[in-house]
């Protein structure tokens, strides 16, 4: 008979079965990230990228291109960028309705955006849209979709034991949780049957005991995984996600990805590229500023001495002078030898003056008669010559020099100050006349410099920040000058005032024909790797560049060769920005 010890060491025993049981069945299913489910490899898997653009809608005819937002704020809208389509400039004071199905809304604007309201953005789905535009004296009607897609749902958290025993992707049943309980009592039940009856009996009760502990972990794993996979879905259906950032891109095929906000921004414009056409080609030539000979001049000292103020302080630098005026004073520098020297010739000629005027004065009167008229003649001749020196010397020690303008002018340089001493041959005043002034330039190719000649037309010169003044082809040196021919052009008045000594660029034209497309200058970009391209504007918001060759024509175009065919819209301004999206 059994005793009350063997049944409890057979209920202990029993007990330890069940719950090693369970304890198998937990740990055949580790929570481990090396293990792979529903065919996927999630230790080496990258995360997604999010997209940097939300969903838009653009549509465009010959006049006009529209790109529309949709937005959750104000409870739902859509935000309208209108456009001009070569140029891409944005259009103001239109008027827009957007229909979808038989629900039309006015579009109000605030400042070149026009905003249309639409509470319906904020549930996914697919939106044919029509645009009626008005806008100066044009009149549009623009089609397109709109595809506003739900979010991706959440993925669900793969380190927990139930996510290994039940792969991702595996439709299961719900299992309600008295069905659950059921199994667990059913298992307590057969545990506790296993104490009682002979070994085959306890043996069948044991196995029986572990099928339903087994049948309760995979009933627990199936409500655990279909809890964990709803709370990664909930609140994510049926809403759009929209408002993402806009930000320009570089796409993996090269483009760039500027939203229109971003262009508005940036003032980015297009032009179309027209049909090829001849002209001629240009030659850049480095130049300065220089004055008019004819219209100009300097005033110099004569010699050593010092200098003394007019009556009324000398003239300002920019002041404007009349040809003879006063300038200032030169009082010659004379050492003390050199001024006893000439005061005593100055005695000398002063005595000699007043002998003679003396003798004048006894023969004059005897002319005829006692002395012979040559005499009379003679004697005044000698006197003059005399008086003559005289004047020449008296400066010398008493008088000053005057400084006068040499021409009709503004005064450009003032180098005096008042006891200033100077030597010869300084230069101490300079006059110009801002109304002429040429540009000196200097060609290295005397080819070139032949072709500029032969070509005889107007060129263009350009200063360091932009400047720009016609100028006219006025001569050709025929000898060198550092081993380049120098060339003169005269600016021509109706340009900006430039400055004397100011270095400029000249496009001057040559007698080469040259067949091509005209761009701006600004156009024309270089790529990380040099090469000149344009971009192209091939949609709403995408760019892509083109390599072209090129050649210039004057200081603002350049003439496309190859690369681009007409029609083709390219970014005029701005090209340099849409270079550096990376």
């Amino acid at each position: 008979m059994m005793t009350h010890t063997d049944m409890f060491e057979r209920g202990k025993n029993a007990l330890i079965a069940f719950v090693a049981v369970l304890f198998v069945a937990a740990v055949s299913f580790p929570a481990s990230d090396t293990f792979a489910h529903g065919g996927e490899d999630h230790g080496d898997e990258k995360p997604a990228v999010a997209s940097s653009s939300g969903p838009r809608i653009d549509a465009h005819s010959k006049d006009f291109e529209l790109v529309g937002i949709p937005s959750a704020q104000e409870g739902g809208k859509l935000v309208v960028y209108l456009n001009k389509f070569w140029s891409n400039e944005a259009v103001s004071g239109a008027a827009i309705e957007m229909t979808r199905g038989d629900d039309t809304v006015t579009a109000t604007e605030v400042k070149g955006i026009y905003t249309v309201k639409a509470p319906w953005v904020s549930t996914p789905g697919h939106y044919d849209l029509t645009f009626s535009i008005t806008a100066g004296g044009l009149s549009d009607l623009l089609i397109g979709r709109l595809d506003i897609s739900a979010p991706a749902p959440a993925e669900p958290a793969h380190n927990t034991l139930w996510d290994h025993i039940i792969p991702d992707g595996m439709v299961v049943p719900n299992v309600p949780l008295w069905m659950l309980a059921g199994t667990l009592g059913l298992a307590v039940l057969l545990s506790l049957l296993a104490v009682k009856g002979p070994r085959p009996v306890r043996t069948i009760f044991v196995l029986a005991a572990a099928l339903s502990g087994l049948s309760t972990v995979a009933m627990a794993a199936v409500v655990l995984t279909n809890g964990v996979r709803e709370s990664g879905v909930t609140g994510a259906q049926g809403k759009a996600v929209l408002d993402l950032p806009e930000t320009s891109r570089r796409l993996e095929d090269g483009a760039v990805f500027v939203p229109k906000p971003t262009q508005r921004l940036l003032g980015i414009t297009t032009v179309q590229a027209a049909k090829a056409e001849t002209t001629r080609k240009t030659i850049r030539l480095i130049g300065q500023v220089i004055p008019d000979p004819n219209r100009s001049g300097v005033v110099q000292s004569l010699l050593a001495g010092r200098i003394e103020p007019p009556e009324g302080g000398f003239p300002a630098i920019g002041a404007v002078v009349k040809k003879g005026d006063v300038l200032g004073y030169l009082v010659p520098a004379v050492a003390v030898v050199d001024q006893s020297d000439i005061a005593q010739t100055q005695g000398d000629l002063d005595k000699q003056i007043a002998l003679l005027e003396a003798k004048l004065k006894r023969i004059e009167p005897l002319s005829g008669s006692a002395v012979p008229a040559g005499q009379i003649t003679d004697t005044k001749i000698e006197l003059d010559i005399l008086r003559k020196r005289r004047t020449v010397i008296k400066p010398v020690l008493k008088d000053r020099e005057d400084l006068r303008a040499p021409a009709d002018g503004v005064l450009a340089q003032a180098n005096v100050t008042a006891g200033q001493v100077v030597e010869a041959q300084t230069v101490l005043f300079q006059i110009v006349d801002p109304d002429h002034l040429w540009i000196e330039a200097l060609a290295f190719d005397s080819a070139s410099a032949a072709s500029i000649e032969k070509s005889g037309k107007d060129a263009l010169a350009q200063t360091a920040d932009g400047r720009k003044v016609s100028v006219s082809f006025a001569g050709r040196s025929p000898a060198l000058r550092q081993q380049a021919v120098p060339l003169r052009f005269q600016i021509k008045r109706d340009g900006p005032a430039l400055n004397v000594g100011e270095s400029v660029t000249v496009h001057a034209v040559t007698d080469e024909p040259l067949e091509a497309i005209t761009l701006p200058r600004a156009s024309v970009v270089r790529s990380s790797n040099g090469q000149p391209i344009v971009w192209v504007h091939v949609e709403a918001e995408r760019f892509e560049a083109r390599v072209v060759k090129t050649a210039p024509i004057d200081a603002e175009r350049l003439g496309v060769m190859a690369g681009i065919d007409p029609g083709t819209r390219i970014v005029m301004r701005g090209a340099e920005l849409i270079n550096q999206v990376r």
